[in-house]
């Protein structure tokens, strides 16, 4: 586009010479010199502008020789700004993964170390149920070619004895001689006779209500079982934890009572025992060999839970005060309530596990086998208000420490005492009445 504009130019100013000349010198130029004249102006003009090109080229040429050379540069710069942005991403991952792998080598290796021994447990099961199935297989054979008439029914029911008896193996104490007097001395006695007047009066003379006791008959199997917890805590309270523990899931559990003392082997296998009878634990099986393992899975049944969750401590203490009054029935004037719903003068609802009275001093007991913390001030505020002395109300804990015993009946208007010291307290209030 640019040569065609010089062209047009270039011919018109030829033209406009050659119409010069003519004019000037007053003749008419010749044809030939005319043109030759245009071609020379056209020339001129063409080698002029090709100069003008050439040094157009060698510029644009020259610039981007420059800029190729600038782009080379960074672009080598940035090459070498990934090598070691790359370098240093690869040195950062490597120490990542390799203290990851660490981690995870550490935790997997803890995992290993704490279900080893549980492991080693179960093996120890399987192969005594091994043992067992090869052991009862062997008494069927003999069993049938000893009496071929036998009937299977009762092949089976023999089996399944010998299978008891073979997993409870083991030196049990009597579940009854943790109870001082059967229920009908204590009937005859006249203790079970829930007697409310004189209680009712006092409670109403502070403004509490009451709106329904619990007169359920004794329950004799748990009433014992109870006793039997209650009096032998100290040596099941680490199978009693587990049943705790395991009791809102109804996982299986098993303990390892190797290095426990005999009396704790008995008393833990007894109690265990009662609990499977009453279908409290739905599995119980002790191998005294050869790792002195017991397995059990507490059953989730409203009973049970019931039972288990803190209603056996409050039969124990019940029973236990009823026995031990009915040894001085004759000389003190005793009536008791348990499991009271009452209604406070706050108009709240409120349930005392036991509330007594011998002759004219009343007693308030309350029994917790869990969380405490929640309760101490609520029943320290109520004591204050029915008027007792901290010798008048208890509460009694399973597993708590001298020191903590101390703290709370410093700190607050009740008594704090231990499962083990239940029996000692109520004698102790006994002879302060006679």
């Amino acid at each position: 586009m640019d040569f065609v504009l010089v062209l047009l130019i270039g011919v018109a100013v030829g033209f406009s010479l050659g119409v010069y000349v003519a004019r000037h010198y007053k003749v008419s130029p010749r044809p030939e010199i005319w043109k030759q004249e245009i071609i020379r102006e056209i020339s001129s003009h063409l080698r002029q502008h090709s100069q003008e090109l050439n040094n157009a080229n060698k510029t644009l040429t020259k610039l981007v020789e420059g800029l190729a050379d600038e782009i080379s540069r960074k672009l080598q710069a940035t090459q070498a700004d990934l090598k070691g942005l790359r370098s240093r991403l690869v040195d950062s991952h490597q120490d990542l993964l390799q203290s990851w792998s660490r981690d995870l080598l550490q935790a997997i290796s803890v995992k290993f170390s704490e279900h080893n021994e549980q492991l080693n447990d179960q093996r120890a099961i399987l192969e005594n149920l091994v043992k067992e199935t090869k052991d009862i297989y062997q008494r069927l054979q003999i069993a049938i070619q000893s009496s071929p008439r036998l009937e299977i029914s009762q092949t089976t029911d023999q089996s399944s004895q010998n299978e008891q008896v073979a997993s409870h193996e083991t030196p049990e104490p009597r579940l009854t001689d943790d109870v001082p007097r059967d229920k009908e001395e204590i009937a005859a006695a006249g203790i079970l006779e829930v007697d409310v007047s004189k209680i009712e009066l006092f409670l109403s003379s502070k403004n509490i209500k009451i709106k329904s006791i619990d007169v359920k008959e004794k329950e004799e199997k748990l009433d014992q079982i109870a006793a039997f917890m209650g009096n032998r805590y100290s040596l099941i309270k680490r199978f009693y934890g587990m049943i705790k523990s395991n009791m809102n899931s109804g996982n299986s559990f098993s303990i390892n009572l190797k290095d426990e003392p005999q009396q704790v082997i008995s008393s833990t296998c007894q109690v265990a025992k009662e609990l499977h009878g009453i279908a409290f634990l739905e599995e119980y099986r002790y191998f005294k060999a050869p790792r002195y393992l017991l397995v059990a899975r507490p059953s989730r049944s409203s009973q049970a839970l019931n039972f288990l969750s803190g209603k056996w401590l409050e039969r124990y203490v019940r029973d236990k005060l009823i026995c031990l009054a009915a040894s001085q029935a004759e000389k003190i004037d005793f009536s008791y309530i348990t499991n009271a719903q009452v209604t406070l003068p706050n108009g709240a609802d409120f349930e005392m596990d036991l509330f007594f009275h011998i002759n004219d001093q009343f007693y308030w007991v309350e029994s917790k086998t869990g969380e405490y913390q929640d309760k101490v001030q609520k029943y320290s505020k109520i004591a204050s208000d029915l008027g007792l002395q901290k010798n008048q109300v208890f509460m009694v804990l399973t597993d708590v420490s001298q020191d903590v015993k101390t703290s709370l009946s410093s700190l607050y208007h009740l008594s704090v005492i231990s499962v083990d010291e239940v029996e000692a307290t109520f004698e102790g209030i006994l002879k302060s009445h006679l």
